[in-house]
C-alpha cells in the first residue's frame, strides 16, 4: 500500500501527510449531544491514537487513507475504521481499515472509546 500512497501523494519522504479534515471527536461534539450538527451525515474514517484520542476525518477528495488522520512516519493506532453519522448521531461503527487491518478486539476497544468520549463531554 505504501507504493500507492507515494503515488497518490499522501506518503512523502517516508511520512504520511496530515489529513486537513482530521479532528478530535471531542471538539466536534455539541451541547445537544450531536457530532457536528443535525445536518452532519455520512461515513467518516476514525482512528484511536496511542493517547486514546478519537480522531475523525474524511478521505478529503484525495483518497486519504486512515494513516493520514495521525500523520507522520509509521503511524500507530489502537483502532481504526469507519463511523456512520446520521443527523449528527452515531449510527454505526466498524473496524474496516485496509492500512491498519485491525483485529476483532479493536472493534470492542473502538466502541468503548466512543462511549468514553461521549461520557467525558456530557
Amino acid at each position: 500500500m505504501q507504493a500507492a500512497d507515494k503515488t497518490s501523494g499522501v506518503l512523502v519522504n517516508g511520512q504520511y501527510i496530515k489529513n486537513p479534515t482530521a479532528k478530535n471527536m471531542s471538539d466536534l461534539l455539541t451541547d445537544s449531544g450531536r457530532v457536528g450538527s443535525k445536518n452532519t451525515n455520512g461515513q467518516f474514517m476514525y482512528v484511536i491514537d496511542q493517547k486514546g484520542n478519537l480522531i475523525l476525518g474524511t478521505r478529503s477528495g484525495q483518497k486519504m487513507p486512515h494513516p493520514t488522520l495521525v500523520g507522520g512516519e509509521n503511524p500507530q493506532v489502537l483502532g481504526a475504521g469507519l463511523v456512520e453519522i446520521r443527523g449528527g448521531k452515531i449510527y454505526s461503527v466498524d473496524n474496516a481499515s485496509g492500512h491498519f487491518k485491525p483485529g476483532a478486539g479493536s472493534l470492542e476497544a473502538a466502541k468503548n472509546t466512543f462511549r468514553e468520549t461521549l461520557k467525558k463531554t456530557f
